[in-house]
């Protein structure tokens, strides 16, 4: 490994830290909006209800997690792939997740079963909006002289 190579491990690593970092200051502001759109949302006991419940109550952290992955992708220093960056970033929202819960009787499967998507559906979408990120920009960065033309 060069120093160059090393000089972009750190500063993409920083980079992935510090949009970390930066995302979790909006999710306050964010949770508290999309909680009032869920508001009065009554969900059953179903394998989906319980998918839907853990997808709502992460709204605010996926959108966070969302504008993360999109910046890390952009601001990865000379990576081919820069949205692998965005697995740093994933990961960190997994097990760094500012999410607590407190019960009054001990939680049932399905109470897991919400409280895992809550905690897993920011990382996705993170993955997915660095995924999609990273595809648009390297076919807007195609350059049209590269299309083989047609013979008449």
């Amino acid at each position: 490994m060069t120093k160059t190579d090393r000089k972009n491990l750190a500063r993409n690593l920083l980079i992935s830290f510090g949009v970390f970092w930066l995302s979790l200051w909006p999710v306050g502001l964010l949770a508290g909006f999309f909680q009032k759109l869920n508001e009065g949302i009554r969900y059953g006991d179903s394998l989906y209800s319980g998918i839907a419940m853990g997808v709502m109550t992460s709204l605010g952290r996926t959108v966070a997690a969302i504008i993360a992955g999109v910046l890390v992708t952009l601001m990865a220093a000379s990576s081919r792939k820069p949205e692998r960056w965005a697995i740093v970033v994933a990961t960190l929202y997994v097990l760094d997740a500012p999410v607590s819960f407190h019960w009054e009787a001990p939680p049932v499967l399905f109470d897991r079963l919400w409280q895992s998507v809550s905690l897993l559906f920011p990382a996705v979408a993170c993955l997915a909006a660095a995924a999609i990120t990273a595809r648009l920009r390297r076919s807007s960065d195609a350059s049209p002289d590269a299309v083989p033309q047609s013979a008449p």
